[in-house]
């Protein structure tokens, strides 16, 4: 897992969230399919990009993402998240988070603080309150 070269900040700026390119282990499952990424994703607080050669469900399925940071037993980490397909296309899908623990959300927003260009600007986001929230118990 690694960051890859930054996005500029145009695309960023308009959605609201810091985006961070990374490349690790992705699946989105959604029913019975499973979406493996190709190559890197794009990841923010809200949700995440990827590329993939798996056909792709239809905009507004119910799908889980998994993330994984560290595949190494007993040091696993995966950032695990229920959301909806924001949209698709052959080739590529977005993830739109609706619900995440707090571990994962942890882990997640260390990820984006760890990688952006502009750590400030993601942890003013994070106090704005934008994104996705850990769901309580």
């Amino acid at each position: 897992m690694t960051k890859e070269a930054s996005a500029p900040h145009g695309p960023a700026e308009r959605r609201g969230f810091i985006r961070i390119p990374f490349r690790t282990e992705t699946l989105v499952r959604a029913g019975r399919q499973t979406i493996r990424a190709i190559g890197g994703i794009d990841i923010s607080m809200s949700g995440l990009r990827i590329e993939t050669e798996d056909p792709v469900p239809a905009e507004s399925t119910l799908c889980e993402a998994q993330i994984v940071l560290e595949a190494s037993e007993p040091d696993r980490v995966v950032i695990e998240a229920k959301g909806a397909v924001a949209w698709s296309r052959t080739g590529a899908l977005a993830v739109r988070f609706t619900e995440i623990d707090l571990d994962s959300y942890q882990h997640l927003r260390q990820l984006i603080l760890m990688n952006a260009d502009q750590p400030e600007t993601a942890e003013k986001q994070f106090i704005a309150g934008k994104g996705i929230h850990p769901r309580r118990a």
